[in-house]
């Protein structure tokens, strides 16, 4: 015949621990009924409060109804208290059902009462902790004055306890908080883990989105009165233009559509502001550029096209206008002195010497955005320059004998009408022979190597190399 237990030490011990008026008290059962209880734990088998990476888990018959039914309430209502008051029970029945022999249910209930006395008083600890802690961070992060960080975490906390995902991004908002308020932040996340998944809608998610939608009209306001005082620079036209996407990527879920739209409004009339102001800054500067070759460079540094790309279109092509009408101004300028340099130039070889050695390189140096106004001032250059160069051959014709060369560690004489003598940087001399052709061109021959030298005022150029008359 089955003996029949009762629980009179559990009704006692819970009646000394567990004295709150608003819970009802774990009911009285059976040293029989807990043990077909504790018959249905299974190994392995566990549950957990959430998925957002708690630290504490029990043998999923706790969490059972099972449980509910055979002690009056769910395990999420005990107390410590109350859960002391059952493992006490619990070993009482054990001791029962060993002076019985009946070790199965015996042993049944000790696997169980360990899993309360560990797992499941370490929980009901940490959550009754994090039910006093959640409205506690609340009611702080509630004096906390409305930000932009503040309003990202509040956005990130309604979503948090979707999953480990969700969490994590909330921990990473908490992160971006500033001062106090991140400390009550944290707190309030970590207690968070240790919620059950039906609490987190009603104790967190509820306010936070409350929250973020009171905070929300102010943050914007606040980000538009920001961008409204951006100064007038090239970093404010780059932060305007990477505005959109880049405050969408902080605000998602944090900003509507609707707030995201008015934002965006003040980002163009903003960058209209800064776009008309800049376009006049920049203009009185390309007026201010000098009237020299300088002038050109000062043009392309106050209408650089990198900062015209961030300006609104048309403030940009009217700064474009006006560089290239100074571009004009500054070419017309130069050009009539241009020419009188020129014409001052002698018709020697000093003459040649200054437009290929001065006059060419300066042309050659002024940017390209000026390139268009090159063309004349080239052909002035030319027009010269075969004048001189004109003078120059008809003072150097004649024949090379007695003539005497020198250049780039070379030295070549012309001895008589058909010899040469050619010594090089060493002091080595070697001799040939040479011939002058009808068009100017003189080939010298050497070791039966032909080079072929043209004249060209006073010196003779045969590829690379080119050498001077010195004597």
């Amino acid at each position: 015949m089955t003996r029949r237990h009762s629980l009179p030490l559990a009704i006692v011990l819970c009646s000394f621990w567990f004295n709150s008026p608003a819970s009802a008290q774990v009911a009285s059962t059976s040293c029989d009924a807990l043990a077909a209880w504790a018959a249905g734990y299974q190994r392995g088998a566990e549950w957990r409060p959430n998925q957002l990476g708690s630290r504490y888990w029990v043998p999923a018959l706790l969490a059972a109804p099972a449980t509910a039914e055979l002690f009056g309430k769910p395990m999420l209502a005990w107390t410590e208290a109350e859960a002391g008051g059952i493992v006490q029970a619990m070993l009482a029945c054990e001791r029962d059902f060993a002076r019985a022999r009946q070790f199965e249910q015996r042993n049944a209930l000790e696997t169980m009462r360990g899993w309360i006395r560990n797992n499941a008083t370490a929980y009901l600890r940490a959550l009754a902790a994090a039910r006093a802690a959640i409205p506690a961070s609340l009611a702080a992060l509630d004096r906390a004055p409305a930000s932009p960080q503040l309003l990202r975490f509040y956005a990130a906390l309604a979503r948090a306890g979707a999953n480990q995902q969700a969490f994590n991004a909330a921990n990473q908002a908490a992160g971006q908080v500033q001062g106090e308020p991140q400390s009550h932040a944290r707190a309030l996340l970590a207690a968070l883990r240790d919620l059950p998944q039906a609490e987190i809608g009603p104790a967190v998610a509820e306010t936070a989105n409350a929250r973020a939608a009171a905070m929300r009209g102010v943050v914007r306001d606040a980000l538009i009165a920001e961008i409204g005082r951006l100064p007038v620079n090239a970093q404010s036209l780059m932060a305007l233009a990477n505005a959109p996407q880049s405050l969408r990527q902080q605000y998602a879920g944090a900003l509507g559509a609707e707030d995201f739209a008015a934002i965006d409004r003040a980002i163009t009339e903003r960058r209209a502001a800064i776009g008309a102001e800049a376009e006049r800054q920049i203009i009185a500067e390309i007026a201010a550029a000098p009237g020299d070759e300088n002038g050109f460079v000062a043009i392309d540094r106050a209408a650089d096209e990198r900062s015209l790309r961030l300006l609104p279109e048309q403030n940009a092509t009217r700064v474009r206008e006006a560089a290239s009408a100074q571009r004009k101004k500054t070419a017309d300028a130069l050009f009539g002195p241009f020419q009188q340099a020129l014409a001052r130039l002698p018709t020697t070889q000093d003459g040649l010497d200054a437009i290929d050695g001065e006059v060419r390189p300066m042309l050659a140096a002024w940017p390209a955005s000026a390139a268009e106004h090159r063309p004349r001032f080239q052909e002035a250059i030319e027009a010269r320059r075969t004048v001189i160069l004109a003078a120059v051959n008809r003072a150097e014709a004649g024949a090379m004998r007695g003539r005497v060369y020198q250049g780039g560690g070379v030295e070549l004489e012309f001895l008589d009408r058909t010899r040469a003598v050619m010594k090089m940087g060493g002091g080595q001399a070697v001799a040939g022979t040479y011939s002058e052709e009808r068009d100017g061109r003189v080939i010298v021959t050497m070791n039966n190597q032909a080079l072929v030298l043209v004249r060209e005022g006073r010196t003779l150029t045969g590829g690379p190399a080119t050498v001077r008359r010195t004597r």
